[in-house]
């Protein structure tokens, strides 16, 4: 009994003694954390890690708009709504909780029993987080704020909003490439991706508290460092021409079951990209637009590429456009090689080797003038023109250009022909049209833009403008007699499929074999067209290219690629009010504002009757009495959409319908 006596005694000591010396220790530890500033750093750092954190708060992203001003991509601001019952103040929950519940009942749809029921329960366990709501929109927002207990805050009433920014675009898909996206700090797409920097503001800060579970609060309002918002970029895109190409586009992947194709459309005078789609098909048969062919792919180019050749024959003087070339029934031998045409000609003269598109009497032309000193002809290509360069736009992701060297080693006496045909060469759709817009623009070669201005809160930052990449292309002379070929080949050559007596068009067709050199495929094509409208005063260039159609379908650019190009042509023509067809010329009159064949008298309060009047005289005296007129047709005034005699409307619109010719 002693004994065991003892041994508890020993036991207790034993304890005790162990209890002294944490005590001990931790006396220690703690005088060591008062006077040891490494230690008491380590431990603050510690509890800020855990407890605290500094969040960032997203800047608002700048808008992207089109030309006219339309919105295209915004950032969208939505909330989350949570409650800090701790924060909460038990005599607001007293008063009105009730009255809380049946507004977010009303709101949210669930029964005002459950949402009393569960901040009552996170009050009792002193609950400093529990979320309501996930999306809520500004105006969302603003009504919950209002609501009893909540319109106290989050000091008294524990009221907790969380933002956050999504992207949205105001046009689907139509361009989506173009707009493009950023991912992180190294995914960088389109115009997103080129002007982030601008886009993205600056972002700001907050001191926020864990809540457990994973969850964090703001701390305070006086915590935060305010973001900055991004700028806003006005791009060159028309949203009108962009939805034409864009569905045109889709229409004529889909009806020739091709792989993928792409257009684009520049206005001549300035080079900005007024319209520009990308189309993919995707395995359920469908188009996306999920990658850009129009800057990032460079291929042969094909038929189109004879324009350039021609140009460059035509400005050396050594040819002109009465100058003949037998081509030999469609079929001849040069340098080692067959060379045929789609057709059997004879004789031809150069603008008729444009027009019928002759691959034939193309390589006669320049191996005839530059067989002996090629590199005299890549100096036009490449040191006048620049075709070999990049053009250095916005869009990341421009494909390089390959043009083939005289001193390189894949260099053969069969390359300069191949080449002025549309062979052994590269060049992106969009590279190529800078090159044909330099044609429409009477041989001053443009750099393509695609951004306008750069706007902060409304003002402007900065404004692009048009910038010159080759000052004079060819002789005054011989850019004429380029234009004049390609109008001929739209009238009467390979494009005539698609033209219209009304509107006037100039271009080339081009159809090129793809992937040639693989036995184990059947011959595929790459279809295409490049060309520019009014024939008179160029307005707007095109190329459209259609990768792989169908054979069983078609392959030829003037049936494939051409009716996209018609289409932009018709719908520009449609909904333009100036310049007007004058019917009995069918030419475009320009001067007669100065002539005012017609005038309606401003003192009357009321609508004229239009009937039977002509079109382009009734037309400019209406805008003159700041009326916005749209029409349809051609000649006379055969209906008007306000009655003659009707009151003067506040908003001045009329629309006019017109005699067809």
């Amino acid at each position: 009994m002693i004994k065991s006596k003892k041994e508890i005694l020993l036991k207790a000591y034993a304890i005790g003694l162990l209890l002294v010396i944490m005590s001990v220790g931790i006396v220690y530890k703690l005088i060591n954390l008062q006077t040891d500033p490494e230690q008491r750093e380590k431990l603050e750092s510690f509890t800020q890690r855990t407890n605290f954190r500094e969040a960032i708060i997203p800047a608002q992203r700048g808008n992207l708009y089109a030309s006219d001003g339309s919105l295209l991509a915004t950032s969208v601001r939505h909330y989350d709504i949570a409650i800090d019952a701790k924060a909460m103040r038990q005599e607001l929950v007293d008063q009105h909780l009730n009255a809380l519940a049946d507004s977010l009942s009303k709101m949210f749809g669930k029964d005002s029993k459950h949402y009393a029921k569960i901040i009552l329960n996170a009050k009792h366990n002193e609950k400093q987080y529990l979320r309501l709501a996930r999306n809520l929109n500004f105006r969302q927002l603003n009504r919950v704020k209002k609501f009893p207990i909540f319109d106290q805050g989050q000091i008294k009433g524990g009221f907790i909003v969380e933002d956050k920014l999504i992207r949205e675009r105001s046009v689907k898909d139509i361009g989506a490439r173009t707009l493009g996206y950023v991912k992180g700090d190294s995914i960088k797409v389109g115009l997103e991706g080129a002007y982030n920097d601008l886009l993205s503001g600056h972002d700001g800060r907050r001191l926020e508290q864990r809540m457990g579970g994973g969850n964090w609060r703001p701390i305070s309002v006086s915590t935060e460092v305010d973001a900055e918002e991004g700028m806003d970029v006005v791009t060159t895109i028309d949203i009108g021409l962009q939805n034409v190409a864009y569905n045109t586009l889709y229409q004529q992947l889909t009806d020739y079951e091709a792989h993928h194709g792409c257009v684009i459309v520049m206005e001549v005078k300035t080079g900005e990209i007024k319209a520009i789609a990308n189309l993919t098909r995707l395995d359920d048969g469908n188009y996306a637009d999920i990658q850009n062919f129009a800057v990032g792919e460079a291929s042969e180019p094909g038929s189109t590429i004879k324009t350039i050749s021609l140009l460059a024959a035509l400005d050396s003087g050594k040819v002109d456009t009465a100058t003949t070339v037998a081509t030999h029934g469609g079929r001849m031998r040069l340098f080692g090689r067959t060379i045929s045409d789609s057709y059997g000609y004879g004789e031809l003269t150069v603008k008729q080797i444009l027009e019928k598109s002759s691959n034939i009497g193309t390589a006669k032309v320049v191996t005839d003038i530059w067989q002996q000193e090629p590199e005299d002809f890549m100096d036009i290509i490449n040191g006048r023109w620049k075709l070999n360069q990049k053009l250095d736009v916005d869009i990341p992701g421009e494909a390089e250009p390959y043009i083939p060297d005289p001193d390189g080693k894949s260099w053969s006496k069969q390359t300069l022909s191949s080449f002025s045909f549309g062979y052994e060469s590269k060049l992106t759709p969009l590279q190529l049209l800078t090159f044909y817009n330099g044609v429409a623009n009477n041989g001053i070669m443009l750099k393509p833009l695609f951004v306008k201005q750069i706007r902060k809160h409304g003002d402007i930052v900065k404004e692009f403008q048009p910038v010159v990449r080759v000052k004079k292309m060819a002789a005054d002379s011989t850019i004429k007699k380029m234009q004049a070929m390609l109008a001929g080949t739209v009238k009467t050559g390979t494009g005539r499929a698609f033209y219209n007596e009304h509107y006037s068009a100039a271009g080339k067709t081009g159809t090129a074999r793809v992937e040639y050199w693989r036995k184990d495929i059947p011959i595929q094509y790459r279809a295409s067209f490049a060309g520019y409208f009014p024939v008179e005063d160029p307005k707007y260039s095109v190329i459209v290219v259609v990768h792989k159609p169908s054979r069983t379908k078609g392959i030829y650019g003037s049936t494939v690629a051409g009716p996209v190009f018609q289409a932009l042509m018709e719908h520009v023509y449609v909904s333009t009010p100036k310049p007007y067809l004058i019917p009995d010329t069918l030419q475009l009159k320009t001067t007669y504002a100065a002539k005012k064949p017609f005038n309606i008298n401003s003192n009357k309060k009321t609508i004229p009757n239009l009937l039977g009047k002509k079109g382009y005289e009734v037309i400019p005296a209406l805008e003159n009495l700041g009326f916005k007129v749209t029409y349809t047709g051609v000649g006379k005034v055969k209906s008007q959409s306000i009655e003659p005699g009707s009151a003067l409307p506040k908003v001045k619109k009329i629309h006019l319908e017109l005699d067809n010719i």
